[in-house]
């Protein structure tokens, strides 16, 4: 395989991703994974595996970072392969690696400790590793040097399906180049609470059958660039209050309401041929009402999805018909540990029916592999006293190794590494993405507010003065960044103000500025309510998140200047910014520069609006509930103005 090739089949595959039709027609597609093929290869390397190897196969353990030489050693980020790291996986046959932006931070050392990883696990093993990451675009993503995408609510403020196709497209390239081999995406959860801390804005949107139609599209672009897809959280995590990183949720729906909002776009995968499906740590007590024992008191809990036989296996593959391969979301999460405990859930997510447990035990030195050990054993204990079957074992693990043949993944690529470290410099980041990424970004800025003297377009000169107040120091230099690269004529004055109070010095920024912008980064509306309006207090540092733009908005609306109010992530809260005179627009995205580099091009796309060098063109793809009554909707899904 040689560089030029692997150039141009990188503009093949975006010219192609570029004519992809907006289709937005009820289809039933096909894949080559579900043509039935001989299997007897697969088959004799099942023959050919101990019963250790085939749990291993199981596992996906991280190598996030590494206590070398000792547990009692300092932590260091795994960028490059170590000789510890090395012997885990020449040990113990596992089945895949999850990556995390650690390990990525720069493309020739991702590039060469995948290989390292592959030729350590060869060592001992015939099967190689699957390897991949949460690279989804906007607030998640993994690769250092990667092209960021705006999002995926950016995607649906769009309103179009083909740039969730590009978004894939050229995820699932860069993804590939580096010798990874699937994308922990598309996120099919469908985001109908306003107070959900952890999907927000990597949602499409509140709409199941529109959220279900970017998925597909963002699937296919996947597979376009031969890229494994998966799509999460199953049974859906958009109508949830609790995160489950830090606590155990709960969906308390009826089946008939969940398979009108939850399961439509996971239906839609599945009909799309979608590669995998990751679970969700959030009980479904519509799906399964059963209990086990927590490890805090012992008291009877619901047991979540990912632990639940009834909706892994009898409800996706039963009711659902999905054959394809299950893997859970990351074990160490506290909805697991602290309710469960991690061998016992890596035991009972694989009696549930999953393929795959993703970091099952948090391993850091050497002397942590016995954990490892403890969940082989547990398995292998289960077996043996018939909690779990060896041929159920060997069924997962064959679909599991039918995925791995699908994408060629059963041989080591012989490319020269060289070869291949050029081709990843070459497609990370390439001006070509970076063209549509910030092109999309534009396209899906939300205007919802504006006053046609003190709003966007703002007019400068050489005398202007900009105040530009930003929630941390990244955004503000990606503010000074984007306004420098527009040539934007007049200064910038510019503060982050983090736990800062509105104050005399506010004041004065404000007063000698001829415009402002303004930030905001509030996940939840707690804005307090006094007297049917909303209550600003500039005294409580606590409240700083709320009420800082806040205050300056209301003191900019006093003394009649131009305003520019950025949300910087969730849309939810322009819901606060109801009364102020100016502009008010949706980014769905807040990271400033990162690595000398845009985290994200949304900030700069809403930058480049407010100074009238592209218009805002995005609906919004929620509602937005008032703040002083949530069953009021202050802003309508698809809503948005124009200039």
């Amino acid at each position: 395989m040689k560089c030029s090739v692997l150039l141009s089949s990188l503009a093949l595959f975006v010219s192609l991703a570029v004519a992809a039709p907006a289709d937005t027609t009820a289809h039933s597609y096909t894949t080559t994974y579900y043509v039935t093929e001989d299997d007897s290869d697969i088959d004799a390397l099942i023959a050919n595996m101990t019963i250790e190897q085939k749990i291993a196969q199981k596992l996906m353990p991280d190598m996030r970072n590494w206590n070398l030489g000792g547990c009692d050693q300092p932590v260091v980020n795994v960028e490059v392969m170590n000789d510890e790291l090395a012997s885990s996986l020449s040990k113990y046959s596992f089945g895949g690696m999850v990556l995390f932006a650690e390990n990525l931070v720069n493309t020739e050392r991702a590039t060469r400790l995948i290989e390292a990883m592959q030729q350590a696990n060869v060592v001992n093993s015939k099967v190689p590793l699957l390897v991949g990451f949460d690279q989804e675009g906007g607030i998640v993503t993994r690769l250092g040097n990667g092209t960021v995408m705006p999002g995926n609510m950016a995607v649906g403020a769009t309103g179009d399906f083909n740039n969730a196709f590009l978004t894939g497209t050229i995820t699932g390239s860069e993804v590939k180049a580096i010798g990874a081999n699937f994308d922990f995406s598309p996120v099919s959860d469908v985001n109908l609470n306003p107070a959900n801390p952890v999907i927000g804005v990597r949602s499409f949107g509140s709409h199941p059958d529109l959220v279900a139609q970017y998925v597909v599209q963002y699937r296919k672009g996947l597979r376009q660039a031969n890229c494994i897809s998966c799509a999460k959280h199953f049974p859906g995590h958009g109508d949830t209050a609790t995160d489950s990183h830090f606590g155990l949720p709960l969906v308390n729906k009826t089946l008939s309401e969940i398979e009108k909002v939850e399961l439509v776009p996971f239906i839609a995968d599945i009909d799309a041929g979608v590669d995998m499906i990751m679970t969700a740590h959030i009980q479904y007590p519509a799906l399964d009402n059963t209990t086990i024992p927590n490890i805090i008191d012992g008291s009877p809990m619901i047991v979540p999805a990912t632990l639940s036989r009834k909706i892994m296996t009898d409800y996706l593959r039963g009711s659902l018909g999905f054959t394809g391969v299950t893997v859970t979301d990351a074990m160490n999460m506290d909805a697991i540990i602290n309710y469960v405990g991690s061998v016992d859930a890596a035991a009972l997510t694989i009696q549930a029916g999953v393929d795959i447990v993703c970091m099952p035990v948090l391993v850091r030195c050497v002397a942590n592999f016995t954990l490892y050990d403890n969940v082989i054993n547990r398995v292998k204990s289960d077996i043996e006293n018939k909690r779990y079957s060896e041929i159920e074992l060997n069924t997962s693990v064959k679909r599991i190794l039918k995925l791995k043949k699908q994408y060629n993944l059963l041989k080591l690529d012989s490319t020269p590494i060289e070869t291949r470290i050029a081709y990843a410099n070459a497609t990370l980041g390439s001006p070509d993405h970076k063209t549509i990424e910030k092109n999309m970004a534009q396209a899906a800025i939300t205007l919802v507010r504006n006053d046609p003297t003190y709003g966007i377009p703002f007019k400068t000169s050489t005398q202007s003065n900009i105040a530009v107040f930003m929630p941390d120091d990244t955004q503000v230099a990606a503010v000074k960044r984007a306004i420098s690269s527009l040539g934007v004529q007049g200064t910038v004055t510019a503060m982050n103000f983090t736990k800062v109070l509105f104050d005399n010095s506010t004041q004065k920024i404000i007063d000698s500025a001829s415009s402002i912008i303004i930030g905001s980064l509030v996940t939840t509306n707690t804005p307090a309510i006094d007297g049917g309006d909303i209550f600003i207090d500039p005294g409580n540092v606590g409240a700083w998140a709320y009420s800082f733009p806040a205050a300056v908005a209301d003191y900019a609306k006093n003394t009649s200047k131009p305003l520019a109010v950025i949300s910087l992530r969730n849309p939810y809260d322009v819901a606060n910014f109801v009364n102020t005179q100016g502009a008010v627009l949706c980014a769905y995205g807040y990271k400033g520069i990162i690595n000398n580099v845009y985290g994200q091009p949304n900030l700069p796309a809403a930058i480049s609006t407010i100074f009238g060098y592209s218009k805002p063109q995005g609906k919004l793809p929620v509602d937005i509930p008032s703040v002083f009554d949530n069953t009021t909707i202050a802003y309508p899904f698809g809503f948005g103005l124009s200039l």
